[in-house]
């Protein structure tokens, strides 16, 4: 697939690029000596847009955001992170559950439903520090669960119904950058890349937030997330990226 490879290409030279600049001492007080803890609860608007297939059977998944909360059934995600000295650590998961109808010709209609279940869990560290700005790199592991429902019928009667799950593991590596637009602003971006046969053919991610603090232990995410999967495995497939804007909300615990 041409996209997922470019993106992947992608990222080492950025990475290359970034640590090409040159760097600057940063503040001692953003350097923290001891772990501090942030947790995140957020709500992704996303849309579905892929195929997916069951025992050989395959439905084309077109929806957009406004698509997604007219059929999605039940969705949750929550981040949780830690960083001391150059050390840094993620935790992220994201549990949706949704269903749809696709028209296959004017009598015959394909109900299709997928529940996915993601778990993810990095850790990294900075290689490259800026005055109000750092560069980590990352390595983890990502977790899938996924089930696809596939009921073909009629307008008035099922006729066939397929159903499988499938769960696994892919490696995953990536890069996050961070930096302070202002006192209380400040944007990161991340993207990732995994799978690579060993799990998923090929899987990546991105993201770009604007993070904005309420107060000493608070602060309000807003951002864009992408994420993309290739799997398939004894007639499951799942090739399909979910993107779509976020909101957050993140409390610092220590």
């Amino acid at each position: 697939m041409k996209q997922p490879v470019r993106i992947f290409l992608f990222l080492p030279f950025l990475f290359s690029l970034l640590c090409g600049l040159p760097s600057l001492e940063a503040a001692e007080k953003d350097t923290p000596a001891e772990w501090t803890f942030s947790s995140t609860s957020y709500v992704w608007f996303s849309g579905l847009n892929g195929t997916v297939g069951v025992k050989g059977h395959k439905a084309r998944v077109s929806q957009s955001f406004s698509d997604i909360l007219s059929v999605m059934d039940a969705s949750g995600m929550l981040t949780f992170q830690g960083h001391k000295g150059n050390q840094y650590f993620f935790f992220d998961g994201m549990y949706l559950d949704l269903s749809d109808t696709e028209q296959v010709s004017p009598t015959v209609f394909t109900d299709v439903g997928m529940t996915t279940t993601r778990l993810q869990a990095a850790w990294g560290v900075r290689v490259k520090e800026w005055e109000s700005s750092s560069l980590h790199v990352f390595a983890g592991l990502r977790y899938w669960n996924l089930k696809n429902e596939l009921t073909i019928r009629t307008a008035s009667a099922p006729l066939r119904r397929f159903t499988d799950t499938q769960s696994w593991l892919d490696p995953l590596v990536g890069i996050r950058f961070s930096t302070r637009l202002s006192p209380k602003l400040s944007f990161t971006a991340i993207v990732d890349a995994g799978g690579f046969g060993m799990g998923s053919d090929f899987t990546w991610g991105g993201m770009v937030d604007f993070s904005w603090r309420l107060s000493e232990r608070t602060s309000l995410e807003v951002g864009y997330r992408y994420l993309y999967v290739d799997y398939e495995k004894d007639g499951f497939l799942m090739d399909a990226y979910n993107d779509g804007l976020f909101i957050g909300f993140t409390w610092k615990l220590k």
